[in-house]
């Protein structure tokens, strides 16, 4: 959003920041606990929960320190607990914690159904990581809750800050890992006197009651009978899911999605044309980079620069004094020779520059204003480039466009994070901005490739090379764990991943290729030693002939679905495994089940006798194609079968007999 824009709305909260008063119940005291709060023995929302909040208030205020401005929001919560479960539940609580934002001013106390109230200690709140379904990790602030017991009420209060606070927006989560009778906000419109916007209050998956106007100028807005979240794997970002709502402040109301975007789109054209200038140190190492190049070629090599010769304000390395030498403007975008003298940039910053390089080069580059699937799902009815949080730049190859994201350094030139597929994206113009439809990508372009070459000895020990190699999304988010790690890490990151599955293995002659060349694949080796990974008896060997799978879960385990189901990406998987048989021991029956194409891809598996003495294994599995990444709740049931049968095939065993005469 236009920096100027934002100056003038943050100038008014400056001003209306002194008269800001928070009600009795942000103030830090305890309200007073109720006959009604005593009496409850049952919960009201769920039935089968074992802990429920009675209420959870919020107050937004907007405060600043000398010249620094800061939004705070002053958490109260009391619970009830109803049993055992409840009692784990409310006896240690997280705070999800995440970048730039921090949690302070935290109070906890119980009060037992006997009336006897323990204050948490201070030293009690500590910070940790926790890991959410599908390997998410998280930074919470947690708290050990004293003498918690069934018939118990637990409350507690806290601060949260942002520290560069968006003051135009604010999101207001009315879901919590506890079911909640009523979840109240408290916010304090700005004056008329300071400003011309005014605020509102837009929901998301939920209809809280009309806001309600309070003592001192403020307004409240509530929501009430919300049920716990309950994270589940494969699903679309919370904010696509959980119920919340965004407060905002604008001056109009109604828009017309048309027009609107098309003004967005132009304005952001001629903001961003400007940053787009060069000068002679630009020109010239276009012309030194791109020389004897065309097209696709010419972009790769822009590419290439850019990453070699450019970090990331949040690059591994990058450290606060390097960040403190950036000069940023306060009213305008950093123009691309500014970006490439300072070696420094964000990731729109980065986009910026590699534009103006393409210009430069005489090709056709647009500013592309991109929305988020980890955000909420966008849809240009949302007339707010709020939803559109980031900037890509689009080359015209022949007659069309194609999108590119320098930040996206762990992937291959040219390849979008998963994050940006399928999304519409807005295309400044200085005429007519339209919206392009950014397309998947398919299961080839994510190709995990696994080989193995074993020998298996007769009591069940298997050793051998390994390789694997990864492309595109999968060779990111592998590279997401070396990326910052010295060669030594590397390598212990690859011995504690196989030591995860095989507890006793001996694991050598580890290498890792491409952890810093998005241009190439990922690709990881090593030897391995693994006794007893076979099962012996007196006169077979019982054999998982798909190592990879070994030691794989279930992809969904949960009989019922609450959300639909999203993948991330598309992704191939191909294994081809060779293992040589010891002496005198044959397989039984060759298995080649029948291929499993379903609606957006297929699975195949085989086992057979390939020379005198070995066995071939392959394994196929892609999924997503043509972008079928989604599946309704309603057809989970299906999706699950079709997993289930998948991993009952990875995880099958096959009999190899003994011909011999002797043991």
């Amino acid at each position: 959003m236009n920096p100027q824009f934002r100056g003038c709305l943050l100038a008014a909260f400056l001003l209306a920041a002194c008269s800001v008063s928070a009600q009795d119940s942000s103030n830090g005291f305890w309200e007073p606990i109720t006959d009604a709060d005593r009496q409850l023995h049952a919960p009201l929302v769920d039935k089968d929960a074992g802990v429920e909040a009675i209420f959870w208030k919020v107050h937004v205020e907007d405060e600043y320190r000398g010249q620094d401005p800061r939004r705070l929001l002053k958490h109260y919560v009391r619970l009830k607990i109803f049993d055992e479960k409840g009692k784990e539940t409310a006896a240690t609580i997280d705070i999800e914690t995440p970048n730039h934002t921090n949690i302070f001013s935290v109070s906890a106390r119980t009060i037992k159904a006997d009336g006897t109230i323990v204050e948490m200690k201070h030293d009690a709140v500590f910070q940790r990581d926790l890991v959410r379904a599908g390997g998410r990790k998280i930074k919470v602030t947690s708290f050990a809750v004293p003498a918690v017991e069934p018939g118990a009420i637990v409350e507690y209060r806290y601060t949260e800050s942002h520290d560069k606070p968006d003051f135009l927006y604010q999101r207001l989560q009315f879901q919590r890992e506890y079911p909640v009778e009523r979840v109240t906000y408290y916010m304090k419109p700005l004056p008329a006197e300071f400003t011309s916007y005014h605020m509102s209050i837009w929901p998301f998956h939920c209809q809280p009651g009309a806001p309600k106007l309070e003592r001192d100028g403020y307004q409240s807005v509530s929501l009430e009978n919300v049920p716990a979240f309950h994270e589940e794997p494969k699903m679309f970002s919370e904010a696509s899911v959980r119920p919340w709502a965004l407060l905002f402040y604008r001056q109009d109301d109604k828009r017309d999605p048309d027009k609107y975007w098309s003004e967005v789109g132009r304005k952001h054209y001629d903001e961003l044309k400007q940053a787009l200038k060069a000068n002679t140190q630009l020109k010239q190492v276009v012309a030194e980079v791109t020389a004897g190049t065309t097209g696709e070629a010419t972009v790769s090599a822009l590419l290439n620069y850019v990453w070699t010769h450019t970090r990331g304000f949040n690059d591994p390395g990058v450290t606060d004094a390097d960040r403190a030498k950036v000069k940023m403007p306060k009213d305008r975008w950093r123009t691309a020779p500014e970006i490439l003298s300072s070696g420094l940039g964000g990731a729109d910053e980065l986009n910026i520059l590699f534009a103006a390089m393409a210009a430069n080069a005489g090709l056709e580059a647009r500013p592309v204003l991109m929305p988020s699937r980890l955000d909420i799902l966008f849809d240009p009815k949302m007339t707010d480039e709020y939803f559109l949080d980031s900037v890509d730049m689009a080359v015209k190859i022949g007659d069309a466009w194609k999108l590119y994201d320098v930040s996206a350094r762990r992937l291959p030139p040219g390849m979008l994070s998963w994050t940006e597929e399928g999304v519409k994206a807005l295309l400044s113009d200085p005429k007519k901005p339209v919206f392009l439809d950014v397309p998947y990508s398919q299961p080839d372009s994510s190709l995990t490739r696994r080989t193995a070459n074993f020998t298996l000895s007769t009591d069940g020990a298997l050793e051998g090379d390994v390789t694997e190699v990864f492309t595109g999304h999968s060779a990111g988010d592998r590279r997401s764990d070396f990326q910052g790690e010295s060669e030594a890490r590397q390598l212990e990151i690859v011995k504690e991943g196989v030591v995860a599955v095989f507890a006793k293995a001996e694991v050598a002659n580890m290498a890792v290729v491409g952890v810093d060349d998005a241009t190439k694949p990922l690709e990881i080796r090593y030897h391995i030693k693994l006794d007893g990974y076979a099962a012996r008896t007196a006169k077979r060997i019982l054999l998982q002939p798909l190592y990879f799978q070994r030691g794989s879960v279930p992809m969904f385990t949960a009989t019922t679905r609450n959300y639909d189901v999203a993948f991330p990406y598309a992704w191939k998987e191909l294994d081809k495994i060779s293992i040589k048989l010891p002496p005198d021991f044959v397989l039984e029956q060759p298995e080649a089940p029948a291929p499993m194409p379903f609606g957006s891809g297929s699975y195949s598996f085989s086992v057979d006798k390939t020379g005198a003495n070995e066995l071939g294994v392959t394994r196929e599995l892609d999924f997503g194609t043509n972008g079928g990444l989604y599946l309704s709740k309603k057809n989970y049931p299906m999706l699950k079968s079709l997993f289930d049968e998948i991993y009952g095939h990875d995880t099958h065993a096959v009999s190899l007999t003994f011909t011999g005469t002797a043991q």
